[in-house]
């Protein structure tokens, strides 16, 4: 987020960008949101919140028919006590927040309407359309400006390489014998012009820096003309100051920035361990939690405690596979991972590694620069400048690297994430499968045995209840049953070995020639045993079974696993 002075000069600069003044429009005549809440500029939070409720108690429906609809010496109706109201919460809404608040400070009603639209912000053809109806004044003023801009950029570098280049030629030119301090006159305007900004914008610690690295080049320029006659680790003490503000500045950043990712939570874990946080007696017995309550059902000062304490994120929707459940242990774990996909968190941690490669750039790049740039200079060292430099080549070496590893490899880390989530989502769905399997044929196994033991006690009963008497007469009976059971054991067996060699597709056909339903079966010895009882029970077919011949491919493989459309849809979006 840019400072407020950038902001307003920004909008100063840009003033052709932003929607012109519609005479005829009632929108422009809004109320300063501090004259509404009759706070002054400098207010603090507090003071707004106080301000703010004083206001609302005011434009109360009872406590204006209290007062005969009088509001600020004048009688209003309903409705423009309604209006007034959605006035004063805008502004406080507005002014509560600082980013908000801070770009209102910057940009005013209008602006503040426009930077919060992306569709009117970034779209040229709107940026075009305010233009082509901003005053001349605007538009001339933003002419004017960039081509000084880019007037004093381009000018600097050629007065300096023009002053190289006949320092070195043998006839010179009239800029031989030119003071340094003389050429850098387009700097110092620019250094002039930032500078007046910063104190404008009361940006003190910024103003800081910038003073001591203007210093710093006025001081070489004065060494170059031999003005100083100091060595040049003296020459060079501003630019100390420069890196010491630069390195206090980036871990100050640094902290804000692990302080707000600290104080970062979601809407889901405030209002479970926060609001509705369960409460013990002394004794340490739960005491029984009221009805259950949401953020939006707390009042105001309720919230601004909370906001106080925590950084409420607001987290994109995020698709999740079919099939996978979150347990309760894992409830911390998916609030870090919804607090790392917050835009907030985002930007926080943007600020924290912004400071941290502003440490490392004064740790490794410069720091033993200078060094040994002063080495050379003072100490009269012989050294070859390409090697005095070597911190800056080794720095924009690792600089390029960077570069080229965040452009080249996050898309296919990125892949291969999206791929091994894809492996672990297939892995648990078979895992799923299997244990099915197995609960199933436990249970089958289960009923058979049961059966079987029916089957036993039901025979030791009868044959307890047979009488020695006839025995002898059943004996004949028995031989001739015993041969009728060997010979339909025989045709049983050949039955079963026939229906096991066929396919699971070739079953499945003949048993719905049978009329039988497969729905149900997913093992292949489910439809062997229907079959097999089909064809022992003489069932004939319904429709003429077909003759084509049964292909490997088409039996069942167990191991196969399909992507149905809302797994397709989930890893095609994560990718």
């Amino acid at each position: 987020m840019m400072k407020t002075y950038q902001l307003k000069f920004l909008a100063w600069v840009f003033s052709a960008f932003l929607p012109p003044d519609d005479p005829n429009s009632q929108n422009d005549e809004v109320e300063d949101y501090y004259a509404l809440l009759d706070v002054p500029k400098n207010a603090k939070a507090d003071d707004i919140k106080k301000a703010y409720r004083k206001k609302s108690l005011l434009l109360h429906p009872d406590k204006l028919r209290q007062r005969g609809m009088k509001y600020e010496g004048q009688i209003i109706t309903e409705d423009e006590a309604r209006a007034r109201f959605q006035q004063m919460k805008a502004a406080y809404d507005t002014l509560s927040d600082p980013k908000k608040r801070q770009l209102y400070d910057a940009l005013g009603h209008k602006g503040l309407d426009f930077v919060q639209n992306p569709s009117h912000a970034w779209d040229p053809h709107v940026l075009l359309g305010n233009l082509a109806k901003s005053s001349l004044v605007d538009r001339t003023k933003l002419i004017t400006l960039v081509l000084l801009f880019f007037g004093l950029v381009l000018l600097q570098p050629i007065l300096l390489c023009a002053k190289v280049d006949q320092m070195l030629a043998q006839n010179g030119g009239a800029l031989q014998n030119a003071s340094w301090t003389a050429l850098c006159v387009p700097f110092w305007l620019y250094a002039l012009f930032y500078g007046l900004l910063l104190i404008i914008g009361k940006a003190l610690f910024p103003l800081l820096q910038w003073i001591a690295f203007v210093a710093g080049v006025l001081f070489l320029t004065m060494k170059f003309d031999n003005v100083l006659p100091w060595k040049y680790v003296l020459v060079f003490i501003p630019f100390y100051f420069w890196m010491l503000f630069r390195a206090i500045e980036a871990g100050k950043q640094r902290a804000k920035a692990n302080a707000d990712m600290e104080k970062m939570a979601t809407i889901e874990y405030i209002e479970k361990y926060v609001i509705n946080e369960k409460k013990q007696d002394e004794e340490g017995n739960d005491i029984e939690a009221q009805m259950h309550r949401t953020y939006n059902d707390l009042s105001t000062e309720e919230k601004d405690e909370i906001n106080e304490q925590y950084i409420i994120v607001h987290v994109p929707p995020k698709a999740s596979a079919p099939g996978d459940t979150n347990d309760e242990e894992d409830d911390m774990e998916d609030e870090l991972e919804k607090i790392e996909r917050s835009p907030e968190y985002q930007e926080a941690l943007a600020r924290h590694e912004d400071a941290f490669k502003t440490l490392v750039r004064i740790i490794v790049p410069e720091i033993p620069l200078l060094v040994l740039v002063i080495l050379q200079l003072d100490m009269g060292k012989s050294w070859n400048w390409g090697l005095t430099f070597l911190p800056l080549w080794i720095a924009l070496f690792m600089e390029c690297c960077g570069g080229c590893y965040g452009f080249c490899c996050t898309a296919s880390l990125a892949h291969i994430e999206v791929q091994e989530e894809m492996a672990e989502h297939f892995e648990k769905q078979k895992e799923a499968k299997q244990a099915q399997k197995g609960e199933e044929n436990n249970d089958s196994s289960n009923e058979k045995k049961e059966n079987d033991e029916e089957v036993v006690g039901d025979a030791s009963a009868m044959t307890g209840e047979v009488t020695a008497d006839n025995v002898s007469s059943d004996k004949a009976e028995t031989d001739t049953t015993a041969e009728s059971a060997t010979e339909a054991h025989w045709a049983d067996e050949a039955i079963e070995a026939e229906v096991n060699s066929m396919g699971v597709k070739a079953i499945r056909e003949e048993l719905e020639s049978y009329g039988l339903s497969t729905t149900a079966f997913v093992e292949k010895s489910e439809f062997v045993a229907a079959l097999v009882k089909a064809r022992k029970e003489g069932k004939t077919s319904i429709e003429k079974k077909s003759e084509d011949p049964v292909n490997e491919e088409d039996e069942v493989d167990d191991d196969y696993f399909e992507m149905d459309e809302d797994t397709f849809h989930h890893f095609q979006q994560a990718e």
